[in-house]
């Protein structure tokens, strides 16, 4: 028998990715499942090309009161911050299991619900490899941006004076970092660090087609280092690091003060709140109407970048690609595949941090609630 799988409208402002393209759909269709697609203004697919393939679509955010409890809602970014239990299984990156502002709340939801979320970020094979993601997207603009923005210092242009919008492909990116490097009288001397992972080769793979010299250093480079003063002789620092555990820092406050080259950080790890941040020099993430924040520093500029969701800035490409990885996977739970897969090993993650965090249900609970 098939199942209902439910798309949601994204609530995070510019984010345009989708977890399931149009043709993902329709092969799920012909698999004999039911795809309900919420209608959406900032998509980059547009409802038209869901609905033409024949499926349904209902309004936004109606996931809340009208999917019935067994449907599967499928997202990609957190879900808003409101009070009502969870009765479904969520499918998307949450951004709860290391120890960000929030995430006990979060994860009480489902508990108290009934609900479990299966964590796109802990839908790892048998290497703890993820089985799905966007790094390279993430790594490929996070060092255009920090490109772009050190390119802004050079010739005193305002990083925040225009809202970031996506650009077309990767090659349109391209021509127009390229064009605008040609505006600058010199080149940056740019370090990725975590720089061979997915992440650290989309950003190598952006930084080499545009001319810039790197520096690519991997986790040998930075283990049990820290702060790493070197840091501070590069122009532009790009981290690409996935932190899983409290380190030794990058950079920290005391050392950004002391004379350096370095004037833009590109932080595409962008973990500010949570325990492991390689970074702790700034406190929030920024935002695509305002991407760049000024650091104190007493020894000359330096400024950061540090988005979240920086594959949207790609966002057909990005989408097809992850869906493309996706889709088995996704295949194999609607048909209750289950079992020693990666489905198994995130809700697993699911169930060790909400009995470390002690979350149990309130059986006063009316249990017929639903939101």
């Amino acid at each position: 028998m098939g199942k209902m799988i439910w798309l949601r409208d994204e609530t995070k402002p510019f984010e345009e990715r989708s977890a399931l393209t149009p043709e993902a759909a329709k092969t799920l269709m012909l698999m004999g499942h039911e795809v309900i697609i919420e209608s959406s203004k900032n998509r980059v697919f547009k409802d038209s090309e869901f609905e033409k393939l024949g499926c349904k679509i209902v309004p936004a955010h109606s996931w809340i009161t009208d999917a019935p409890s067994g449907a599967i809602i499928l997202g990609l970014k957190e879900l808003e911050e409101k009070e009502f239990p969870l009765i479904h299984r969520h499918i998307h990156f949450a951004h709860v299991y290391k120890g960000q502002n929030g995430a006990k709340e979060c994860l009480n939801r489902f508990v108290q619900g009934g609900g479990k979320l299966y964590d796109l970020e802990y839908l790892t094979d048998h290497n703890s490899k993820r089985v799905a993601a966007f790094g390279h997207w993430a790594g490929f603009v996070g060092a255009a941006l920090g490109l772009k923005f050190w390119i802004d210092q050079q010739l005193n242009v305002e990083s925040n004076n225009v809202t970031l919008s996506p650009w077309k492909d990767q090659n349109e990116l391209v021509s127009y970092i390229s064009e605008y490097l040609s505006k600058s009288m010199t080149k940056p001397r740019a370090l990725v660090i975590g720089a061979n992972g997915r992440c650290g080769k989309g950003a190598r793979d952006l930084l080499s087609r545009v001319g810039v010299d790197i520096t690519s250093w991997g986790s040998a480079d930075t283990r049990d280092r820290g702060p790493i003063k070197e840091i501070l002789e590069y122009d532009l620092l790009v981290n690409c690091a996935l932190m899983t555990k409290k380190s030794l820092p990058f950079l920290d406050v005391a050392t950004i003060q002391e004379e350096k080259n370095l004037s833009m950080i590109s932080d595409v790890g962008c973990d500010p709140t949570g325990p492991c941040n390689p970074l702790p020099i700034y406190q929030n993430i920024t935002t695509m109407d305002q991407p760049v924040k000024e650091i104190a520093s007493k020894s000359g500029k330096l400024a950061i970048t540090a988005i979240d969701h920086l594959p949207s800035l790609l966002p057909r490409e990005s989408s097809e690609d992850f869906c493309d990885q996706l889709l088995p996977h996704l295949m194999d739970f609607l048909d209750n595949k289950i079992e020693n897969t990666p489905w198994e090993k995130s809700l697993e993650w699911y169930f060790r941090k909400t009995m470390e965090m002690g979350l149990t249900r309130d059986l006063s609970i009316d249990k017929n609630l639903t939101q």
